[in-house]
């Protein structure tokens, strides 16, 4: 496998199975609730990347939460 794009140039030399394990451990965040209008609410979020994950991230210039904040109401 391949580094990604830009990684050697923005000093990333770690092997491609330390970059995956890095991202593995971001999640999406589902929170489900009832309003008391009886509607059912899901909150669902990124969680905070840990530090190691962030110099990646920002040697890569990623987005550290690389998608937005959701809220449904059914």
């Amino acid at each position: 496998m391949r580094y990604p794009k830009g990684a050697p140039s923005a000093g990333i030399h770690h092997h491609w199975t330390t970059l995956r394990t890095h991202r593995s451990g971001q999640v999406r965040v589902t929170t489900s609730m009832i309003n008391d209008k009886g509607q059912v609410m899901h909150l669902r979020h990124t969680s905070e990347p840990k530090p190691v994950r962030l110099v990646t991230y920002n040697a890569l210039a990623v987005p550290p939460r690389p998608l937005k904040r959701l809220m449904t109401i059914k």
